[in-house]
Order: structure tokens, then C-alpha cells, then sequence
């Protein structure tokens, strides 16, 4: 065995033992279950037009196509439902009677 072909092999083992290293080390996506039935969430946050002090999360519940506006007030720390909705009965209506 040559010096080129020993320092190959030695820079694979490196690449190979780098990448077990990160798939070891990193986190494994998070699952959101409430009570007994479980469910499939997805939260989306981010500022609210013309209010400074609040910031918004919308809360999709993937099986069932419920979601949930909620307001967070950053001033007093409070939480605050805006409005709910089953947005998969809003895809199934044709847009006329929307």
C-alpha cells in the first residue's frame, strides 16, 4: 500500500466517522401530542401588523384542519384566543360560497 491510497483511506474513515458523529449528535424533530388522541401540529409565529407589543401563533392541527390564531401580549404576558377555524372545510367550498 502506497502513501496516496493509506492517506485516502484515512480521510474517508474521517469523513465517515465526521457524519456518524452529526447524525448522532443531532436533535430529533419534535412531535406534539395532546391528551389521548395525539395529533400532528404545526405552529407558525410571527409579528402582528400595527401592534408593537404582541406577536401571533397559529396553531394547525394537521388531521383534522383545525386552526387557532393567539395572540401572545408581550406588555402583560397574556395569551388570547382570536379566532378558530377547520380550514378543510374552507379548501373543500368552492370559492363562491367562501
Amino acid at each position: 500500500m502506497n502513501r496516496r491510497s493509506l492517506a485516502g483511506l484515512i480521510l474517508i474513515n474521517a469523513v465517515l466517522l465526521a457524519s456518524l458523529v452529526v447524525a448522532a449528535f443531532s436533535p430529533e424533530p419534535a412531535a406534539a401530542q395532546f391528551g389521548s388522541g395525539g395529533g400532528e401540529y404545526l405552529m407558525i409565529a410571527g409579528d402582528v401588523t400595527g401592534r408593537d407589543a404582541q406577536a401571533a401563533v397559529y396553531i394547525i392541527d394537521m388531521r383534522s384542519g383545525r386552526v387557532a390564531a393567539i395572540l401572545f401580549n408581550g406588555s402583560n404576558n397574556t395569551l388570547e384566543l382570536i379566532a378558530g377555524r377547520n380550514v378543510s372545510d374552507d379548501t373543500s367550498r368552492p370559492a363562491s360560497q367562501r
